[in-house]
C-alpha cells in the first residue's frame, strides 16, 4: 500500500541538494513520486517503502531525514 508523506530533510542548500535527493527517491522501486524542495526542506513523497528504506536512501544522497509532516 502507498503512502503519501511530506518529509522533512536537514542539510539541502540549493536546486542541487534537492536535485541529488529527487534522483535517489525515484530510482527506488518502492516510489512512485518524490518532489523536494530545498528552501523549506521538504519531500513531498508517494511509496511504499518502510521509513528505514526511506531514510536509508535519503542518507546515502548524503542528507538527513528529521522528521514528518503532515500531508
Amino acid at each position: 500500500m502507498e503512502k503519501r508523506e511530506v518529509l522533512e530533510i536537514d542539510g539541502m542548500h540549493c536546486s542541487g541538494c534537492a536535485s541529488t535527493v529527487e534522483s535517489a527517491l525515484m530510482q527506488s522501486d518502492g516510489v512512485s513520486e518524490a518532489y523536494v524542495d530545498h528552501e523549506s526542506g521538504t519531500v513531498k513523497i508517494v511509496h511504499s517503502l518502510s521509513d528505514d528504506e526511506v531514510s536509508d536512501i535519503i542518507t546515502g544522497a548524503g542528507y538527513r531525514l528529521t522528521g514528518k509532516k503532515q500531508g
